[in-house]
């Protein structure tokens, strides 16, 4: 999924991802989310098609929240410590998993924990900014 340049390729879909612009997910139902032991939050199953619950982890390693279902990363939230500043830098979906609510679910889960942890943040990605100008509860968090 990495480029060479060390950000990672986003890919439109039928409803505007990654650009902001179209809807993220039509059919999305309320996000839920949980938090879990180890600060793994679960976030709402992603389609009645599903067998299995998504997890959200933060992986400050590689600096990532990742969705994970079943195993398998199925999206992630990028971000970058740039002068004491975060900075979310892109959001990205597998294609297959597309068109479910997880990158909302994913981004709420994400921006709660960020909260949580006394963070601001500079938003670059169209996806996120998106996201925060729907739901202007997470304002907050912007850093000025």
């Amino acid at each position: 999924m990495g480029a060479a340049d060390g950000f990672t390729m986003e890919y439109p879909d039928a409803s505007g991802y990654p650009d902001g612009t179209g809807l993220l997910d039509e059919g999305t139902a309320a996000l839920v989310a949980e938090v879990a032991v180890d600060g793994v939050r679960e976030v709402d199953t992603p389609s009645a098609e599903s067998d299995g619950e998504v997890a959200v982890r933060r992986d400050d390693g590689r600096r990532v929240y990742a969705a994970v279902l079943d195993g398998a990363e199925i999206a992630h939230v990028e971000y970058a410590d740039e002068g004491g500043r975060l900075v979310v830098i892109t959001t990205v979906v597998e294609p297959e998993f597309r068109g479910r609510g997880i990158a909302i679910a994913l981004i709420a889960d994400a921006l709660d924990d960020l909260r949580e942890r006394g963070e601001r943040i500079a938003v670059r990605c169209p996806v996120v900014g998106a996201f925060m100008r729907s739901n202007p509860q997470y304002a907050d968090l912007l850093a000025e």
